[in-house]
């Protein structure tokens, strides 16, 4: 009778264990659902062309604290969940992640909120909170192709404090197909 009792308070405790290991650091993807989604900006540099762009905000609870993993995550999250590039009707694309935190989960029912000194604050100024992001926009000379590069902040208190942003990395992950030569 003490051996049942034994074996089975080891069972049980082996059980507890099993189950309570895996979920300390599961990385959970929170979507920031906005209706503005798609938007106008002149930000092509020229005036009189407007480019479209459709932008879709991510919370990560549990981001990989290693680089490599996180630009991976962030990668395998767009090309999963995203958006397929031959259905949109814009010409550039863009999956922003940020740390799931207080500040950043405020966003996930307001858009904005304003400060005591008279400012409006939106997701997008928890630089603190940003991790990177996945863009995708239209190959000038085909754009039915698309360019797609990965940038991600590279942590830096003291930068942070002194510049209020940190510096970025980025690489790129599909290139422009070259154009054609019309002498060939």
């Amino acid at each position: 009778m003490v051996k049942l009792k034994i074996l089975s308070l080891i069972f049980y405790s082996l059980f507890i264990l099993i189950s309570c290991s895996g979920t300390k650091n599961k990385i959970e993807f929170v979507p920031v659902n906005r209706r503005e989604k798609k938007f106008i900006s002149s930000y092509s540099g020229d005036l009189h062309r407007y480019t479209y762009i459709y932008r879709e905000r991510i919370l990560i609870k549990n981001p990989p604290a290693d680089l490599e993993e996180l630009k991976k995550v962030m990668i395998d999250y767009r090309n999963k969940k995203g958006v397929p590039l031959d259905k949109l009707d814009t010409d550039l694309y863009t999956m922003n992640f940020y740390r799931y935190t207080d500040d950043t989960s405020y966003f996930l029912n307001h858009i904005s909120y304003d400060t005591w000194d008279g400012q409006t604050k939106y997701i997008g100024d928890q630089e603190q909170d940003f991790l990177g992001f996945v863009f995708s926009e239209r190959c000038p000379a085909d754009t039915t192709q698309w360019l797609t590069k990965i940038l991600w902040s590279i942590p830096n208190e003291e930068k942070l404090k002194k510049d209020g942003f940190y510096d970025m990395g980025k690489d790129t992950l599909i290139y422009c197909p070259k154009p054609k030569d019309p002498y060939q």
